[in-house]
């Protein structure tokens, strides 16, 4: 049985059922209409808790539809731009902040968003809600103090000491604004899609847990930011979002039809979806590269020739020649191009066996056993590793990399494992490398997972005290040309000592059906919405001509 005749067996009921969720009044289906429609999307992962302060990437796409931020990242120049404060500023110090908020917002249950409710999301933010078990937002600064005057439409936030990330955390859909309803309601209900009232151009109206979430225009939407494609209401009358986690299946059904647009294909299917006309990117955004955290309570990872020697073992030219497409490329830096920090590496992003056989040996790894594995004092020279359940070409990536690594005589030992289980089983003493790799605004991120007392991903334990003195240093700096040397620095610091092995740049990838015009993505690479619409008079599968698998 074909691919498409399989996707249309096992999705079919929930398109469906989405199809007739997604359905209004007769004059929404009107073929005269320029701009409408209701528009399928399947995703490859299905959304865990929807509390704000909760940062999953799964969830990253029903925040976009749902909420504002105060301020915007533009896509395409990447600066952050007025959206729900209108302007602001900062005072010398870097400490005081002062913004004016848009006047005529509401929230979709009517509330206004006016300075108070501002006033009250970021100390929400700031501080969490600790009688409901809700966590501060771990992004957001220290305050001093935060206060609102709503007859001038200003709130004013003093920090505890500067924080160069500040207005780019303020543009992250963690920091999204909601209204009173949801801030006042249980942990439990704020995780819940549909009580998630924003003032976005999208309002979710129903959700069937791990099956599909249906979002629908918000009548009276008129204030996007000044750098959108258009201004008022969003196009699309609704939007389903379908988890399906089997890429075949993704595939066959944007094949069929039955789907709109999907995230992530493997990359043959890239090529053949390509090949049929359907529109296939692949979006490198600014941030943090895919890479390979070493680990240091692992065994032989506190030696940095072994760490070197991983590094130089693998070839991300061949990767990229046996697995990938043309929209991938090879990481030169722990940060993306165009990055702040980001300098060019490949003087030690290389692919150098010779080197790496050297560095082995100069450790003591001089003798190989019958497997052709190095060993020492009895010991096996091995590596274990999780498939990144995020990341679907991940596994055979990681397979290629075994084979590699092997050429040099250490031994990659490959574990799987679920969802639920893997933040915390790629995490365990016994693992030497993890995948990372995300979007971002702002190198904030580094500082997030790196730093001693934050995610701590190196699982240095404060044993290298230059981490933690660079991280801080790059997020208190209060003059950007030196923050800028300061993220040089760390991000040199780290290659050189291999605490990191760089692999690609991050890259998304979604295929888009022809009759879908306005597909654009969110700085942080996920849809957004907002400009989409259905062209009734195009076709929504593959092109007459193409064949079937």
């Amino acid at each position: 049985m074909s691919v498409q005749r399989r996707a249309a067996a096992l999705v079919a009921a929930v398109v469906l059922t989405a199809g007739l969720a997604g359905c209004g009044s007769p004059e929404q289906h009107d073929a005269s209409r320029h701009r409408g429609g209701d528009l399928t999307y399947l995703d490859a992962e299905a959304p865990a808790s929807l509390q704000i302060q909760v940062g999953y990437w799964q969830n990253s796409l029903l925040k976009d539809q749902l909420l504002d931020r105060l301020v915007y990242q533009d896509p395409k120049t990447f600066e952050f731009v007025p959206w729900i404060a209108e302007r602001w500023t900062v005072d010398s110090s870097k400490r005081v902040y002062e913004f004016t908020i848009r006047d005529g917002v509401t929230y979709s249950n009517g509330q206004p968003l006016d300075a108070e409710s501002v006033r009250r999301n970021l100390d929400w933010e700031a501080n969490g809600d600790k009688a409901k078990g809700i966590t501060r937002n771990t992004y957001f600064p220290k305050v001093d103090s935060i206060t609102a005057d709503n007859p001038r439409r200003t709130v004013r936030v003093t920090l505890t000491e500067p924080y160069a990330p500040f207005i780019a955390v303020l543009s992250l859909n963690t920091s999204g604004l909601v209204a009173d309803a949801t801030i006042d309601a249980s942990k439990e209900k704020q995780s819940v899609v549909t009580n998630l009232i924003g003032s976005g151009p999208f309002v979710a109206v129903s959700e069937i847990p791990d099956k599909k979430v249906v979002l629908a225009k918000r009548r009276g939407y008129d204030w996007a930011p000044a750098t959108a494609p258009h201004q008022g209401e969003a196009y699309l009358d609704s939007i389903t979002v379908i988890p399906v986690t089997e890429d075949s299946v993704r595939v066959g059904a944007l094949r069929a039809g039955q789907a709109d647009a999907i995230r992530y294909s493997q990359p043959p299917d890239e090529r053949l979806l390509a090949r049929e006309g359907f529109d296939v990117r692949g979006l490198r955004t600014p941030g943090l590269a895919n890479v390979l955290d070493v680990r240091q309570t692992a065994p032989f990872m506190k030696d940095i020739n072994v760490r070197k020697a991983i590094g130089f073992g693998i070839d991300r030219n061949e990767i990229l020649h046996t697995l990938y497409t043309d929209n991938w490329k090879p990481a030169q830096n722990i940060v993306t191009k165009n990055f702040p920090g980001y300098t060019d590496r490949s003087d030690a992003v290389r692919y150098d066996p010779d080197e790496a056989v050297r560095r082995l040996e100069a450790s003591g790894w001089t003798h190989l056993n019958g497997d052709g594995y190095r060993i020492k004092d009895g010991h096996e020279l091995a590596v274990k590793i999780y498939v990144d359940v995020y990341d679907h070409t991940a596994k055979p990536m990681y397979e290629l990399i075994q084979r590699q690594l092997r050429r040099i005589g250490i031994r990659l030992v490959i574990r799987q494992t679920d969802f639920a289980n893997y933040p915390t089983a790629s995490i365990e003493d016994s693992v030497g490398l993890r995948r990372n790799g995300w979007p971002t605004a702002d190198p904030v991120r580094l500082w997030q997972n790196y730093d001693s007392k934050g995610g701590d991903l190196y699982a240095l334990d404060g044993a290298d005290p230059n981490i933690d003195r660079l991280l801080h240093a790059q997020i208190s700096a209060t003059d950007p040309a030196q923050r800028l040397k300061v993220l040089e620095e760390y991000n040199n610091y780290v290659i050189d000592n291999a605490y990191s092995i760089p692999l690609l740049e991050d890259t998304q990838i979604f295929a888009v059906a022809p009759r879908v015009r306005g597909f654009a993505n969110a700085a942080n690479s996920v849809p957004w919405f907002y400009d989409t619409w259905i062209d009734e008079s195009a076709t929504a599968g593959p092109q007459k001509g193409s064949t079937d698998r």
